[in-house]
């Protein structure tokens, strides 16, 4: 029997408190206490905890690394409902679709279950159907779980993080997920561009079974590429690592559509039933050569799974990532920070040249090394916090981008230590310019420029006989800005505001005083001078309090 509303809230708000994790999550710390929280409360936080898992925008590596390892394992469901559900989302009895179909489901997660399946024309197929009652446990769990937090929001580490935005990003992420038409597109889109692209291959959607709640696509032999590691010859690591990293390139620069979950377990290595060995002709860098020709295929194929994570760039973001690729291989700090902030958005006042100078600080170290010795995901981390403190947000797809670039790190590590993602993504980038570098454009507006400038040579001699001229009347005006200058603005306007404060009481002190000195005691003036006492001792018991609050807020912030 479930429970009640009420006592699922209590029991999400006891679990919370039980484990501290608003405090661990905030200050990044105890990540294994968050983690059995999430057990504790079921299936929806499991998934909350994945996703967050993925988030290296909010979450360190280390708190990453444990919430990764969150399994959603779920008793499957009866198969009686598995064919109803089937049934009900397609209109057609399950024979009609079927010459075979497996009652017992071989993986069951959180948001659905899988099964093997032959169709009418002999395809085998790989069954995805949704829980039936995932949709409406999701909505109430998080329903609740953003009462919980709003419970919370009295507990001090509350105003470090914005728990309700956070929340908001993961109910967006949840329903996505729930969304099996949008993982139809996907695995459709991803398909057409991606298969038979070298040894890459994706499963085809079956557009006419995959239904509601039912994703039906092609069944593909396979496993962990880190089941075959042991067995496999430096040249075919090197190759499925090249393969891999040039592919997933390809996906962010020329198609601006990525996978945004490239897990050991979302890309299988399969070496059976490939056809006959076919020819392909590669284009791009490999061990600093370029070249072109036409080879032959080795007897084996990486396959992707699993589309209901996928990343989407506009031109203006690829331009913007291709900036951001040619800058931190120049090392210059100002040249990066110009290129990253193109790809955030400003949730406040932005001082750039101490933003400038913090990131310069911070990157130096990574200067000092080698791009493939460069630990992407902290690198990834340090500048993603140093937004965050400089009032900068990076886009929701630029950080997925970014997390899908470090999982997929971790996998080519696993195949060949010494290949650099950054210095491929570096060849990249100087292609997309190349590619999209508009001459004619480019040559238009120089010839423009060029000639303003021929106008203007003339006159410089002018303009200079005309600026000593205001400086000899003593004419000259000279302009400061101020760092910082709103906020200095801002505690200049509270310290008169106090000081205004203060006149306006001291001058309450003494018309009361007089009042009550003037007249017998019990008369009505004097009882306006006692409520003008009782006001400015309430204004100063309020000012005192106010100002406790905010050392304290302070001083706890620090500790």
């Amino acid at each position: 029997m479930k429970p009640s509303k009420r006592t699922r809230l209590w029991q999400i708000i006891k679990v919370l408190r039980q484990y501290n994790v608003l405090h661990d999550f905030t200050h990044q710390t105890h990540p294994e206490q968050v983690r059995q929280a999430f057990i504790e409360l079921g299936p929806t936080f499991i998934k909350v905890g994945q996703m967050l898992s993925t988030r290296t925008d909010l979450v360190t590596p280390e708190f990453a690394n444990s919430l990764k390892e969150l399994q959603d394992q779920v008793p499957a469901d009866d198969f009686t409902q598995v064919k109803a559900t089937i049934e009900a989302q397609t209109g057609q009895p399950l024979t009609a679709q079927y010459q075979q179909f497996e009652q017992q489901a071989f993986a069951s997660a959180s948001m659905g279950q899988a099964h093997h399946a032959v169709t009418k024309s002999g395809q085998q197929v790989v069954v995805k159907v949704q829980h039936p009652n995932i949709r409406a446990a999701v909505i109430t769990d998080l329903a609740l779980f953003q009462k919980a937090i709003s419970l919370l929001k009295f507990v001090p580490e509350a105003s470090v993080i914005d728990p309700q935005a956070i929340f908001r990003e993961i109910k967006h992420a949840l329903f996505s997920e729930l969304n099996m038409q949008l993982e139809i597109t996907n695995g459709q889109r991803f398909y057409e561009l991606n298969n038979d692209w070298d040894i890459i291959r994706v499963p085809k959607i079956d557009t006419e079974l995959s239904q509601g709640t039912v994703l039906v696509n092609q069944a593909m032999p396979g496993k962990s590429i880190a089941s075959y590691l042991p067995d496999m010859s430096t040249t075919q690591r090197q190759y499925l690592a090249d393969t891999l990293v040039h592919n997933f390139l390809k996906q962010v620069f020329t198609d601006g559509f990525f996978h945004a979950d490239p897990h050991p377990g979302n890309i299988l290595l399969t070496q059976t039933e490939i056809p006959p060995v076919t020819q392909t002709k590669r284009t791009f860098q490999r061990a600093n050569l370029t070249y072109t020709q036409t080879e032959n295929l080795p007897a084996y194929r990486l396959v992707y799974l699993d589309f209901g994570m996928m990343g989407q760039l506009t031109p203006a973001l690829i331009t913007g990532l291709a900036n951001v690729v040619i800058a931190v291989t120049s090392k210059d700090s100002r040249q990066i920070g110009q290129a990253v902030l193109v790809i955030c958005n400003r949730v406040g006042t932005v001082d750039e040249e101490s933003f400038y100078q913090q990131l310069g600080a911070f990157m130096q170290p990574y200067f000092n090394a080698g791009l493939g010795e460069i630990d992407f995901e902290s690198l990834l981390y340090g500048i993603i916090q140093l937004c965050r403190t400089n009032q900068l947000q990076m886009k929701p797809e630029v950080t997925l981008l970014l997390k899908a670039f470090g999982v997929l790190e971790g996998t080519v590590a696993q195949l060949a230590p010494d290949l650099s993602m950054l210095t491929v993504a570096q060849q990249f980038a100087k292609d997309y310019f190349q590619q999209h570098f508009d001459w004619r454009h480019e040559s238009e507006v120089g010839a423009l420029r060029l000639w303003q400038l021929t106008k203007a040579v003339p006159q410089l001699p002018l303009k200079l006989l005309s600026a000593l001229e205001i400086f000899e009347r003593g004419d000259t005006k000279v302009n400061l800005e101020f760092k910082q200058r709103d906020g200095l603005l801002d505690r200049l306007e509270a310290i008169i505001n106090r000081l205004v404060i203060a006149i306006i009481l001291a001058a309450l002190i003494i018309g009361s005083s007089l009042l009550v000195q003037s007249r017998q005691p019990g008369d009505a003036i004097a009882k306006l001078g006692l409520l003008g006492y009782s006001a400015a001792l309430l204004v100063m018991l309020s000012l005192l309090g106010s100002n406790l609050y905010h050392r304290y807020q302070r001083w706890h912030h620090k500790h």
